[in-house]
């Protein structure tokens, strides 16, 4: 509720009362998800291995909808921004990013702890390779970080260790060989190391570093001039574009911060901002004492993304948000409310 209700006092401060109202029915879900959580205990991993299959299902549609449309439409991919025909019909790139590396997490966990058939392992590679399918670039660096490193903790206990590690790097090295023979994948990488070497190209198919450079100089410039109160949930985007224009930026007019946090202190300044943050480590913090290893996991690919990322701006990232809040906080206080019965 601290959240919700952040983000009604940022409602109040709001000119635009439209955009605000939106903003703050799309934060309605935290409160019903709330309400709606029932008092029998909920099986985490059971919770996000539906997510898992409804990845499989919006993936299937997009790939049978896009072959449709090549077989009978003569549509072609748009090399500049990946293999758009498939993005179509999916959610955004960062959103299935995040849906994407869920579900490894998820199916690793499960497998671990050997609550799902063996036979879904070979879903794994499938989702590692669609991760260089998509222009996040984020979503390669936690693929290859952060999420092995959990994936030999799920493991662990039901394979010996040095197995584990041995067949995890194969498989990470085998399956980028295979990702890397993608063209669209190679230049992704590649024009990204041209953007932060500053090296001069004449073609730009990637652009997301230099792009976000701007952004974050015109939020930060905003930032400065309103640093405790912020701007509201309702006039952000209009104060954005009026600052990029200033700056001379019209090619970045209509973006979000893509930061959630440079947005949050924008929306909700910074004594708000800091109670929001420090509301979620505290949450992170007390998940780790009990050892909720998936959500945990589940945590850090969510802050990673909100470096990179407005999660907020869409409801595909607040509901993910709320559904992982909302459970995190139910693991925490159910266990605590259920030692109390057993003491009594």
């Amino acid at each position: 509720m601290v959240i919700y209700i952040i983000q009604f006092v940022a409602f109040l401060i709001s000119d635009d009362v439209n955009e605000a109202t939106k903003k703050l029915i799309l934060f309605s879900s935290f409160p019903i998800l709330a309400i709606l959580l029932p008092k029998s205990e909920i099986k985490v991993g059971i919770v996000f291995k539906y997510l898992f299959y409804g990845l499989l299902i919006i993936l299937g549609h997009a790939v049978l909808r896009s072959t449709y449309d090549i077989i009978f439409y003569d549509v072609r991919f748009d090399y500049g921004r990946g293999p758009d025909l498939l993005l179509k019909y999916t959610p955004h790139h960062a959103y299935l990013s995040i849906y994407t590396l869920s579900s490894i997490l998820t199916v690793s966990y499960l497998l671990g702890k050997s609550k799902i058939r063996n036979y879904h392992i070979i879903f794994l590679p499938i989702l590692y390779l669609t991760l260089f399918l998509l222009p996040s670039r984020m979503a390669l660096i936690m693929g290859f970080s952060i999420v092995p490193i959990f994936m030999f903790i799920f493991f662990k206990d039901k394979y010996e260790p040095k197995k584990m590690i041995i067949i995890i790097s194969f498989s990470l090295l085998v399956l980028s060989i295979i990702g890397f023979t993608i063209d669209f994948t190679r230049d992704k990488i590649l024009y990204t190391i041209y953007e932060i070497l500053d090296v001069s190209t004449q073609e730009k198919p990637f652009y997301g570093i230099s792009r976000r450079e701007l952004i974050w100089k015109s939020c930060i410039g905003l930032i400065k001039e309103t640093p405790f109160l912020g701007y509201g949930i309702g006039d952000i985007q209009n104060i954005l574009n009026a600052q990029y224009i200033k700056n001379g930026f019209l090619e970045i007019k209509d973006m979000n911060c893509h930061n959630q946090y440079l947005q949050n202190i924008l929306q909700y300044g910074l004594f708000l901002s800091t109670i929001f943050l420090i509301k979620i480590l505290h949450i992170i913090t007390q998940l780790y004492k009990k050892k909720e290893i998936l959500l945990l996991s589940i945590w850090l690919i969510i802050l990673s993304f909100c470096f990179t990322e407005s999660i907020f701006n869409r409801q595909w990232g607040v509901v993910f948000f709320a559904v992982t809040l909302n459970l995190s906080l139910y693991r925490i206080y159910f266990n605590k409310i259920k030692l109390q019965k057993n003491i009594n």
